[in-house]
């Protein structure tokens, strides 16, 4: 495709596209096109409106401090599942943070807006599937459907990684998942809330897990390393850009796909609410989590 404001780089080799969400009612085999890797992402525009996208702000705004867990380039709400460790106690500490945000689901209209429209999002593109949120086998519970991030300038972003790391640096979290998940190649998705002034965009590189699976360690930014035990440097290889504007959900094949969120510049922070989806083994579900 040619470039855009939301999608550009000298070559755009990912067959990412954008579409209007007036559209979304025809476009339901989009994660469909994703599973068969004829299409490698989409930014589906406005699904949120600029007035609910405030009041989702404003939310989180006046939410007490104690709620957000930081992180080395923010914040994050409710807390995220690296926290669960092989421990009773973490997985009890996990749950009591997300039942705050469950609470807010009911007694804040703005959160239920979002969870409510997210859910219908995700079943349109995803007709052909049944689609839910995975449950926990150990407390029978649903695990968070997605997180509220916000990157601050100054922090840096988020490391280069791809979704496939995660299944090594969480396994006992992945081990406790009842439903029957496909974790490989995992999706990504996030809805945009805010922009920084500057940075902040998503950059995909023209470099997949089939070839590359291992870095040096989670911190580093500077290279990672192949099958054969190469260091591979992250400025020499191509790259674009993926900035989807507010009110955006943006979904993308971010298991296999390595990539990065720039650093945030200026003195607006990056606020986003993500996660990831995947199939069942079976292929007729669909799954999203954080």
């Amino acid at each position: 495709m040619t470039n855009t404001d939301r999608i550009f780089g000298e070559d755009i080799f990912f067959n990412f596209i954008e579409v209007p969400f007036s559209e979304i009612d025809q476009r339901g085999d989009l994660v469909s096109q994703i599973r068969s890797r004829t299409l490698d992402g989409f930014i589906m525009k406005n699904v949120y409106s600029l007035d609910e996208v405030s009041d989702i702000k404003n939310f989180l705004s006046n939410l007490d401090e104690s709620e957000f867990m930081p992180t080395p380039s923010g914040k994050i709400f409710p807390a995220p599942f690296a926290i669960i460790t092989n421990t009773e106690e973490k997985l009890d500490s996990y749950y009591r943070k997300l039942a705050r945000f469950d609470n807010y689901k009911t007694s804040h209209d703005v959160v239920g807006k979002l969870m409510t429209k997210l859910d219908s999002f995700f079943k349109k593109v995803a007709k052909n599937y049944q689609v839910s949120i995975p449950f926990n086998k150990i407390k029978d519970k649903e695990v968070a459907p997605g997180t509220f991030r916000m990157f601050f300038p100054g922090m840096g972003g988020l490391h280069v990684h791809c979704g496939n790391l995660f299944q090594a640096q969480s396994m006992f979290y992945y081990s406790l998942i009842k439903n029957n998940i496909d974790m490989n190649d995992q999706l990504s998705y996030f809805v945009v809330l805010q922009q920084p002034e500057a940075g902040g965009e998503l950059t995909i590189y023209n470099m997949l897990w089939d070839k590359v699976k291992r870095k040096e360690s989670p911190e580093n930014n500077e290279f990672v390393i192949d099958d054969s035990g190469n260091f591979i440097y992250v400025k020499d290889v191509p790259s674009f850009a993926v900035k989807p504007k507010p009110g955006d959900v943006l979904v993308f094949s971010g298991g296999p796909i390595w990539h990065r969120v720039e650093d945030i510049k200026g003195a607006i922070p990056r606020i986003t609410f993500g996660g990831f989806l995947n199939f069942s083994k079976g292929g007729s579900e669909l799954y999203y989590w954080s």
